[in-house]
């Protein structure tokens, strides 16, 4: 049996996915679910599987910040993701499987499939780090920003950030763990952030595409945030947010 972990932030999903996986895929046995890049490090040092269902796009993070974390990948790693999103494309690159929520029970054996035959392969390391090392090492894009404050300059890490929103002519950040106040324009954020990460949503609002958990349709649509915050897409910048995702 392969042993197998999922670390997905939506309870329903990987109640889902275990389920398909007990019920069809008889090879694989479930050995712990996380929902957060915390709970996965943990529950991957303790359990060591074999096999990692991960999805894309977590409540404290994305699955790449918890690979880049892992000193040893031991295991196969299959992605999970509501949205066709840009990081598909270097997955695809890498030779590495994902599924598309919901789930279709063929292509999650598909997967399982070539999961299994690639389990004794030392190749798989170096697929899954080369990935990992694509995703979070963009030397044209910096990795974190100085803020200005009251009190002088606060360094962020642009992975912890969630939204920047304009108020007036300052902007307040809202990250991991706090909100900040800064000086500086909304304007001059769109101006330094890298595109492939963040998108001006409408006049006050920026957005970290890899913290939206789901895209609502509609005029423009509008978005919820992994920090439970609903944010609309003008209806102009419409077109150009779905082409992020290939839509």
């Amino acid at each position: 049996m392969i042993k197998a972990i999922i670390i997905d932030d939506e309870a329903k999903s990987r109640q889902t996915l275990e389920v398909l996986i007990n019920r069809y895929c008889d090879s694989v046995e479930i050995a712990g679910t996380a929902s957060n890049v915390k709970e996965g490090i943990s529950i991957l040092e303790h359990i060591h599987p074999e096999l990692l269902l991960l999805d894309i796009s977590l409540s404290d993070g994305s699955g790449f910040d918890l690979l880049s974390q892992i000193k040893d990948i031991s295991f196969e790693v299959i992605f999970i993701t509501a949205y066709n999103e840009y990081a598909l494309q270097a997955i695809k690159a890498n030779a590495l499987d994902y599924l598309l929520k919901p789930v279709n029970i063929r292509e999650l054996q598909a997967a399982i499939a070539k999961a299994e035959e690639k389990i004794t392969s030392k190749e798989k390391k170096l697929d899954i780090k080369a990935l990992v090392y694509q995703l979070t090492h963009t030397e044209s894009a910096p990795s974190r920003i100085a803020v200005p404050v009251t009190d002088g300059l606060k360094f962020i890490f642009l992975n912890e950030i969630t939204r920047l929103e304009a108020e007036g002519s300052y902007t307040r950040i809202f990250c991991d763990t706090a909100t900040m106040l800064s000086s500086k324009p909304l304007k001059d954020y769109e101006d330094i952030l890298p595109t492939e990460t963040f998108f001006r949503a409408h006049h006050s609002h920026i957005i970290n595409i890899n913290r939206i958990k789901h895209y609502h349709r509609g005029d423009g649509g509008y978005v919820t945030m992994t920090d439970g915050s609903v944010i609309d897409i003008s209806k102009r910048r419409k077109k150009s947010f779905l082409g992020l995702f290939q839509l």
